[in-house]
């Protein structure tokens, strides 16, 4: 008897973009590379559908798949208004981007769903397996994984003109894999032929693409946002695998016309 190939596919920043997310889960579907699920955070806001976000994990639980996230410092930005709506501030007063979300999601009949999945999400600041690990924004090289703070695992991107810490990682802590700092491709740097940071953080709520990682094949998995493009992403079509990507084999999906 041939048993199903177990994977582990961890899916970048998905800030409400729904759509794209159930596009990503059923190419994974057919290709058989979804057996556990892990997301980099920042679930719900700025895109159109968080509701469809949290029905497509509610469904993959449901059918029996393991699907975990870290968390993003835009899951905390929702929680805290959500805390505010309840205390009695109105959808007016809230920042917009999580506004939207609540209403949507309240709407759509999934706020309490949602509620529940951010809950786990923020107790979560990284998942780590065998020689990898995920984290939504990044570690500090000096200190390591176990060394950084909560609040840099979350938080940390390079500010404008600054390096980004994974310049000074040298895989001490394996393979680590991020979002939160948006890139017009995803990043795959090695050592020794063999990963050490991946960003799947490709702008999907901003017009990129909406980019996974299945751990075990060392591949990627893209697909074309549907949203407007804006700051950047989503003027040119990634046709054909990026040069960083030598040493491990890519899958790319086309935008669309």
């Amino acid at each position: 008897m041939v048993l199903p190939r177990m994977s582990t596919l961890v899916i970048g920043d998905l800030h409400g973009c729904g759509t794209e997310f159930v596009e990503l889960l059923d190419i994974a579907r057919r290709d058989r590379v979804d057996a556990r699920i892990i997301l980099v955070g920042d679930l719900f806001t700025k895109g159109p559908r968080p509701d469809l976000v949290v029905e497509a994990i509610s469904d993959l639980r449901a059918s029996g798949r393991r699907v975990e996230s870290v968390c993003g410092n835009h899951d905390l930005r929702l929680m805290d208004a959500l805390r505010n709506h309840d205390a009695g501030a109105s959808l007016d007063e809230l920042a917009p981007a999580e506004a939207y979300a609540i209403r949507v999601l309240d709407r759509a009949g999934k706020l309490t769903a949602a509620r529940r999945i951010l809950s786990e999400t923020i107790s979560t600041t990284y998942i780590q397996g065998a020689g990898w690990a995920v984290v939504h924004g990044g570690i500090d090289p000096q200190l390591g994984l176990v060394g950084t703070s909560d609040f840099e695992k979350i938080h940390k991107k390079a500010a404008p003109g600054r390096p980004h810490w994974w310049e000074s990682y040298n895989g001490d802590d394996g393979l680590l894999i991020v979002g939160h700092k948006p890139l017009f491709e995803p990043l795959v740097l090695r050592r020794d032929g063999n990963p050490i940071v991946v960003n799947l953080d490709t702008g999907c709520a901003y017009g990129g693409f909406l980019t996974a990682y299945c751990i075990e094949e060392d591949r990627l998995i893209m697909v074309a946002s549907q949203q407007p493009a804006r700051d950047g992403f989503g003027a040119t079509p990634v046709a054909t695998a990026p040069r960083w990507a030598s040493g491990g084999p890519v899958r790319t999906f086309a935008r669309r016309p």
